[in-house]
């Protein structure tokens, strides 16, 4: 499945930071270093295998570990309701 970030949310990085803003939902999300680099990688299109690639890079963490954190993190964004399938 491709995710893709929801169009209605608003977000900026700030100070290395990623601050969203779900207006609709009345809530505001606040993602760490590697967490706004999932999502920016998520905002652009990226698959997750090149994302994972680009956090192993990033944070000097074995290729699998940050396979398995991405994941992780990708299920967190999509059961909270902030990335969607991008085929729907």
């Amino acid at each position: 499945m491709k995710l893709k970030t929801r169009k209605d949310l608003a977000w900026r990085r700030i100070a290395g930071e990623i601050f969203i803003v779900d207006a609709a939902g009345s809530r505001m999300h606040e993602l760490n270093g590697a967490a706004a680099l999932v999502w920016e990688g998520l905002a652009a299109g990226r698959h997750e295998a090149a994302i994972a690639a680009a956090l192993a890079e990033e944070y000097e963490v074995a290729a699998p570990d940050a396979a398995a954190d991405t994941a992780e993190f990708i299920g967190q964004l999509f059961n909270s309701g902030l990335i969607v399938d991008a085929e729907k």
